[in-house]
């Protein structure tokens, strides 16, 4: 389970697809993630290793599993830890229910199959 405040910065106004940073491209893994103080210190690592030998080890603290395990279940503090996110992130605007999510889905995806249903236009039997 995601702690509700994670989900809560996820669907602030403020959040949009902007609100991205790639990380990890110097290591030729590149991840796009949510910008907080990890990825901005990442990104300060990477660009402190520009031209030299690249190393893992700097940024294992920040990009490690347990941390982000931590970030997601326990603390919710969506500063603390690396976590994946693409451009649709500015899609997400509210924290419904999987139900309610799934019920969503599915009206709007009946409203999309009737709106394209009556274009259908039968072929003249003529």
């Amino acid at each position: 389970p995601i702690r509700q405040e994670i989900k809560e910065k996820m669907a602030e106004p403020k959040v949009d697809e902007r609100c991205t940073s790639v990380v990890l491209s110097s290591l030729k893994n590149a991840t796009r993630v949510f910008t907080n103080d990890v990825s901005k210190q990442m990104l300060a690592i990477e660009k402190e290793m520009e031209g030299g030998k690249k190393d893992f080890k700097k940024m294992a603290p920040y990009a490690s599993g347990a941390r982000t395990k931590k970030m997601w279940q326990q603390t919710g503090d969506y500063n603390d830890g690396m976590w994946s996110a693409s451009q649709s992130l500015g899609l997400i605007d509210d924290i419904p229910t999987c139900k309610d999510l799934l019920d969503r889905i599915i009206d709007e995806a009946e409203e999309c199959m009737q709106a394209a249903s009556a274009k259908i236009i039968p072929k003249s039997k003529l």
